[in-house]
């Protein structure tokens, strides 16, 4: 029997060789060809011939000779693929298994092989081989099927990754590239996902020379979901405010049309303020962390104003006031940087964020950002079994010295 060590070692070689040949690595026909040529002599099967399902019938997409020996398209009701949509893989030995197709058109073989690959819908293939004189189940067996499990894999791997490109793409595109100009502050933010793809959010909208929208928020989940949760949100935030007071209106139209299209266990807390140059902060809270303003010997705390949205198809949501005098910081961020604790078990908390900015408030903007996260990597979070995203947005009234 083959070496399983041997058989390992080219499988590995060969699957190294098909991920190096681009982001997605080589398509099934090469694979199909490396197969064969890779084992096929030793394990004596040959005569690849590659299948794709397209509206439930089995077209031949690529095959390893010239001309092929299997036929060009295969049946649902085909007792061969009824076979493998059984078992995965099968070897056609016994007489009355074989089907009638392959006795009338392979001639000069007696037997063969093949293996179904289910991956994502869309993507499921057959591939078969013709079996030739001396062949061994078992060695056969082994390598196919440790072939199909590899590319099932691959599949499905394949698949998770173009979800995650896909909804990380999302991300960038939603999320400002730089903060903004706003004469008399310094403005700056930065966010960082747990994973690939994180479900925080943060935008600055241009309301009027005067005026500047700010959006700070926290989706449930990761990846693809909470990339367009974060979506959602951030278009109805963005098409619904002005600076007629509609605040308050367009946060609960968003509830609504979120509670509508999401499931209930999906939900997304959100800040959203508008902040004219004076200091003046009209904002409502939906179920978000307390926002903070820090003056040189203040701190005030910016609390929910109604719960978070999602869930619930109506929900109580009202406006506050806040002034952030020249001098002052307002300091806005998601819970992954407050769901922090030091090594002794104490939390980190808003208590804790507040007091690190008041320890750099004389530094930039920029730099108080740099220093929070720099400090917050030192910590755990709550929970030993998730981390989360993070996101702070720090903006320093500078008055007229800032003009």
């Amino acid at each position: 029997m083959i070496d399983p060590k041997q058989f390992y070692r080219k499988m590995d070689r060969m699957l190294a060789r098909i991920a190096s040949d681009g982001d997605q690595g080589a398509p099934l026909p090469q694979i199909l060809d490396d197969l064969v040529a890779s084992f096929g002599h030793e394990l004596r099967f040959d005569h690849g011939h590659l299948y794709r399902e397209l509206f439930g019938v089995w077209e031949l997409l690529h095959a390893t000779s010239s001309p092929t020996l299997f036929p060009a398209r295969l049946t649902a009701e085909d007792p061969a693929v009824q076979m493998l949509e059984q078992h995965g893989s099968f070897v056609w030995e016994n007489p009355w298994e074989i089907p009638a197709w392959f006795k009338a058109t392979v001639p000069g073989h007696e037997h063969f092989v093949g293996f179904l690959l289910d991956g994502p819908p869309g993507q499921r293939y057959i591939m078969l081989f013709t079996l030739g004189d001396d062949w061994n189940r078992d060695e056969v067996a082994f390598c196919l099927n440790g072939a199909r499990f590899a590319l099932n894999y691959r599949l499905k791997s394949d698949a998770a990754n173009s979800e995650m490109a896909t909804a990380a793409a999302i991300q960038r595109s939603l999320l400002p590239s730089r903060s903004p100009d706003f004469s008399g502050w310094d403005i700056s933010a930065r966010t960082e996902a747990a994973e690939a793809v994180g479900g925080d959010l943060y935008d600055f909208i241009d309301l009027e020379p005067e005026l500047l929208g700010l959006a700070i928020g926290d989706a449930s989940g990761h990846g693809l979901p909470a990339a367009l949760l974060v979506r959602d949100t951030l278009m109805g935030i963005r098409m619904g405010v002005g600076i007629n007071m509609k605040m308050i209106y367009t946060m609960k139209k968003l509830n609504r049309e979120l509670n509508r299209t999401t499931f209930s266990t999906r939900f997304v807390s959100v800040f959203y303020g508008e902040l004219d140059r004076r200091g003046g902060l009209l904002y409502a809270n939906a179920g978000h962390t307390s926002g903070l303003v820090l003056g040189k010997n203040s701190e005030l705390y910016l609390d929910p104003t109604g719960p978070i949205m999602g869930p619930l198809p109506d929900i109580p949501l009202e406006r506050g006031y806040a002034h952030i005098p020249e001098g002052s910081i307002l300091a806005l961020c998601t819970d992954g940087i407050t769901e922090r604790v030091y090594p002794d078990g104490t939390p980190f908390d808003t208590v804790g964020l507040a007091a690190l900015i008041q320890k750099y408030r004389d530094r930039s903007a920029s730099e108080i950002v740099w220093q929070v996260f720099n400090h917050v990597h030192k910590l755990e979070h709550e929970s030993d079994m998730l981390e989360d995203d993070m996101t702070l947005m720090i903006l320093k009234h500078l008055g007229k010295k800032g003009t």
